[in-house]
């Protein structure tokens, strides 16, 4: 996925920074349940302290409910779960469960048929979760309630350890270190299958649909049902990495920025901040799962 409104780091070398956030990598072994949930995606801009305040919640349990050892370390395109109550009873048998319902932030250009599009519901549904009579009338910085999207299904039945079986799979399909891909799935969607970023990223691994058709035509061409099935998602996603990794002569941290940022970016534009600071999160969380 790509972040919205980065900013260029003029002349940065090559090399990413390496400090890695501890805090991130215990959330992997213990991931918070909440019985009224909302799942918000960082805007750039955004603080930890402004969302905790836009919502009501204490800045101090947000930041511990989503493992985040310092407020002041976010990143545009990061997902904070925002409890409603207290916490629930986790699902059965460790399932991944999909978001109730998610936050959207308005961007210049947006309109509600292409935020539909870009999420999979519709107009209608979004309308009526924002009590919007004119749909034609949205304006840049609103904040919009997001319905679960309708094209991708609930991958309750998918239990933690399932989604952990595939991912290593894959890994071991495409010669990827196993905790590597875990990370990075685990950082881009949760292992979530129901996830769409604002964007227009799906799936476990936030695969976006443009590259979702090119990865198709020359690298996993079997993996039709992208977009719904876990399984092809990681098999895609897992074979657009192992693409990246060789691009970047296998270098891990210029194949994470790839994944992240994309490779023409980089060529036109060097690394962004928040490209640098995903990179460390992947490998924070990476960290865990050795």
């Amino acid at each position: 996925m790509l972040p919205l409104t980065p900013q260029a780091a003029a002349n940065r070398p090559r090399i990413l920074r390496r400090a890695l956030l501890g805090a991130l990598a215990a959330a992997v072994a213990a991931p918070a349940a909440f019985a009224h949930a909302l799942t918000y995606e960082v805007q750039p801009g955004d603080t930890l302290s402004a969302i905790a305040l836009r919502h009501g919640v204490d800045l101090d349990r947000l930041a511990a409910a989503n493992g985040i050892a310092n407020p002041d370390l976010i990143f545009a395109g990061q997902l904070i779960t925002i409890a409603e109550s207290s916490p629930a009873v986790p699902p059965p048998g460790g399932a991944v469960a999909p978001p109730r319902e998610r936050l959207y932030l308005v961007q210049p250009g947006d309109t509600l048929s292409s935020i539909a599009l870009a999420h999979g519901t519709t107009v209608h549904a979004i309308a009526e979760a924002n009590g919007i009579d004119d749909r034609d009338r949205i304006f840049a910085g609103q904040l919009l309630t997001l319905p679960v999207p309708d094209r991708a299904p609930a991958t309750a039945s998918w239990t933690r350890p399932a989604i952990e079986a595939l991912l290593r799979q894959a890994a071991a399909e495409y010669g990827i270190w196993p905790p590597l891909l875990l990370g990075l799935a685990w950082l881009e969607s949760g292992w979530n299958q129901a996830m769409v970023s604002s964007a227009g990223a799906v799936g476990i691994m936030q695969i976006m649909p443009a590259t979702a058709e090119w990865g198709l035509e020359y690298l996993a061409p079997d993996a039709v049902n992208w977009r719904t099935d876990p399984a092809d998602n990681i098999r895609l996603g897992t074979a657009i990495f192992a693409h990246m990794l060789w691009q970047a002569g296998y270098d891990v941290e210029t194949a994470l920025a790839f994944y992240y940022q994309g490779w023409w970016s980089i060529e036109q534009y060097g690394i962004f901040d928040e490209t640098e600071q995903y990179v460390a999160n992947v490998l924070a969380i990476a960290a865990g799962f050795r």
